[in-house]
């Protein structure tokens, strides 16, 4: 396994940046006729195919080792978790929200980690996952009636595969290229994702010619998928020069991008609680960046 923690940070602050105009692009199609699981659906079969280029172009083997196997079930379930859950919440709730509530992950990996390898998370780890929970709790509020709680399950949903994302993608790194891994992990998941986008639709797609979709909707789609596509090649490059647990604090960053970007291109504005809970949160972050250093 390849060791370069510097350039494995440095993928992984680039790819966070770029995630974090996703869920905006998102919103943006939604208001304008698409919905988000189609941008799940045209973003998947979109990197499907481009990584299969790549592949083929770089003379790689489209074919999954035995060793991987395990490891590529991981990372297909955790991309479909990531796809629909993240994507699809914005629907239900605001995108300042779905990021806060998404951006419990990182923490979730740091604490894993050493439980995976067989040890102790020890009191520090425990003390930050109290203060991201309480993150969590504050930004979502008492009044959960004044939200859906839809939104909320799907946010947390893609959370728990964000983890395994990562660490499968570590894990499958070491048989398999980011372009290999990547194709056939969407084409894995593209029939699901179709099958969604279907029930969803009552057996139509609004992208289509006489859907909802208009030319604002398809093109904050277009640009979803290529950040996308884009973004997950930089992201498991990342976890191909550094672990999981060293990469995932540093992702960090989206939420702050995601925000950033929902209040200047969609002009949503949060409530002071859920940036306080963001606040406690981003210093979980910090601190789980902290013990990463202190262990060195």
């Amino acid at each position: 396994m390849i060791k370069r923690a510097g350039l494995g940070i440095t993928l992984a602050l680039t790819a966070a940046g770029m995630y974090g105009f996703v869920p905006n692009f998102v919103r943006g199609a939604y208001e304008n006729g698409v919905p988000p699981i189609e941008n799940t659906l045209f973003r998947t079969f979109l990197i499907a195919f481009m990584f299969a280029i790549l592949a083929v172009v770089q003379g790689a083997r489209m074919t999954v080792p035995r060793q991987a196997l395990p490891s590529f079930i991981g990372q297909s379930l955790a991309t479909l978790f990531v796809s629909i859950g993240y994507l699809a919440s914005v629907q239900f709730i605001k995108v300042g929200l779905a990021v806060i509530i998404f951006y419990f992950f990182p923490v979730l990996i740091m604490i894993c980690a050493p439980l995976v390898e067989g040890r102790n998370p020890g009191l520090l780890r425990i003390l930050i996952a109290v203060i991201a929970f309480a993150g969590l709790a504050v930004a979502i509020g008492p009044d959960l009636e004044s939200l859906d709680i839809r939104g909320i399950l799907l946010a947390a949903a893609a959370t728990c595969g964000a983890a395994l994302q990562f660490f499968s993608g570590r894990s499958i790194s070491r048989y398999m290229t980011p372009t290999v891994f990547g194709s056939l992990v969407h084409f894995a998941i593209l029939p699901v994702v179709l099958a969604v986008a279907l029930l969803a639709g009552g057996g139509t797609l609004q992208i289509m010619p006489g859907g909802s979709a208009n030319a604002t909707g398809l093109g904050f789609s277009l640009a979803l998928a290529i950040v996308y596509v884009i973004a997950y090649m930089v992201h498991m490059l990342s976890l191909r020069f550094a672990p999981a647990s060293t990469v995932a604090p540093f992702f960090n960053l989206e939420p702050v991008v995601a925000t950033l970007v929902a209040v200047i291109l969609l002009g949503e504005r949060l409530q002071i609680n859920q940036y306080v809970g963001g606040g406690l949160i981003l210093a979980a972050l910090l601190l789980s960046s902290l013990i990463g250093r202190w262990k060195k």
